[in-house]
């Protein structure tokens, strides 16, 4: 696959030139892999770089293109070996050969925070510790329209000399639609990243998606770091590797420890983990369900309009097994009081958590964290966060959201 980059308009125009072994079809890396098909549109940003690093514009078309790439990739403009390599990772589908590689391509370094900034508890959460990281917001463009959310209004109201909506149609790579992979989320912040100095990037990723398995059990993310590299996940030490390290603060914090981190932000209606009704949380849905839940138990003013989500999709949603998310479920029936009986009785089965693991944060996980960075990352996160003791620790390596069984 050959890459084209258009710095000459009004925005940033990102071209795949298909080549004998791409592939218009592929898989996401998200959930259990759905297949995905290549839509054929160019992909645009409205932020138009003055200066870009070869091997950021590198990371981020393979974000974006990952998917369909077949053995080659050729660059705008050569990258480093250090890219290449990154890309060597067994953990990936395919080991990709570069084209155009130069040895003498001096390493990128930056010395501001950045974040990518999803408009939910978790990456309120990060805000909250880390009020000096600029903040950038991709909204999402489908068929030439913006989807509407309401934290663009919130990111625009923080100022542009710290904050930053970038438009771009890059959800739209694929049907069907929506980031075939995590890292997606970044290609704004790689973009601008050479401009702004940026030199680490901090997202909002809860302990669920770094050692719960989404809520459904441990995942031993320190044991992986043997074959997906130092961050313990594949696409993160590509990151990594090309200077511009990406690391989640609250990656030891559960959704409990989040929402009570971002309560400030949440009471003063800034902060929208769904945007199903028109922009706004539809307050119907099993995400929205859950961060009521963590919310009341974290927050005494708050009141919860239970009937809302009785609802047979929740129904079925809170019948699963394993229950995703299970432990806000678990940790809530003694948290919240009057949880109603559609809730309870449904999970009545799953296992109990008795400690106060859902309210601290796992102190290994700044392992995960690069080393320039991580003495000043541990230090401000340990002034809002307390840490899991070690009895902590084992209860939450045990639990999972199996159904008990009698």
């Amino acid at each position: 696959m050959r890459f084209e980059a258009d710095f000459s308009g009004p925005r940033t125009v990102l071209r795949a030139l298909f080549e004998s072994g791409d592939r218009h079809t592929g898989r996401s890396e998200e959930g259990t892999g759905t297949p995905i098909t290549y839509s054929g549109e160019v992909i645009e940003f409205d932020y138009l770089p003055d200066e870009i690093h070869p091997d950021l514009l590198g990371l981020l078309l393979l974000t974006i293109y990952y998917p369909f790439v077949g053995e080659q990739a050729v660059f705008p403009a050569p990258v480093s070996p250090r890219l290449e390599a990154a890309f060597q990772n067994s953990c990936f589908d395919r080991q990709i050969r570069f084209g155009n590689v130069d040895p003498s391509l001096e390493p990128y370094t930056g010395s501001r925070l950045a974040l990518a900034f999803g408009g939910g508890t978790d990456s309120a959460a990060v805000l909250a510790m880390f009020p000096e990281a600029f903040v950038v917001h991709e909204a999402h463009v489908r068929a030439g329209r913006v989807m509407p959310s309401f934290t663009h209004r919130v990111v625009r109201e923080m100022g542009s000399d710290r904050a930053r909506v970038v438009l771009s149609n890059q959800r739209h790579v694929s049907r069907p639609e929506g980031w075939h992979s995590w890292p997606c989320a970044f290609a704004t912040t790689l973009l601008m990243a050479t401009d702004h100095d940026f030199g680490m990037i901090l997202m909002g990723s809860g302990l669920e998606a770094t050692l719960l398995r989404t809520g459904t059990g441990y995942y031993d993310r320190f044991e992986a770091r043997g074959w997906h590299g130092f961050t313990g996940n594949y696409w993160q030490s590509a990151f990594n590797a090309v200077g511009l390290p990406v690391f989640s603060p609250v990656c030891g914090a559960s959704a409990f420890a989040t929402s009570r981190l971002s309560l400030p932000l949440i009471r003063s209606g800034r902060v929208f983990s769904c945007a199903l009704d028109h922009g706004a949380p539809c307050m119907r849905c099993s995400k929205c369900l859950r961060k009521d839940l963590t919310r009341a138990a974290v927050d005494p003013t708050h009141t919860v309009r239970w009937e809302a989500y009785d609802h047979p999709v929740i129904h079925q949603h809170l019948d699963r097994d394993p229950l995703p998310e299970g432990h806000v479920f678990s940790y809530s029936r003694r948290a919240v009081s009057g949880l109603p009986d559609f809730i309870t009785n449904r999970v009545a089965d799953l296992p109990e958590i008795e400690s106060q693991w859902p309210l601290r944060s796992h102190p290994k996980t700044f392992e995960f964290c690069d080393p320039r960075w991580r003495p000043m990352i541990r230090e401000r996160v340990l002034e809002h966060l307390e840490e899991m003791r070690p009895a902590d620790i084992a209860e939450m390596q045990r639990w999972d959201s199996a159904r008990c069984r009698t």
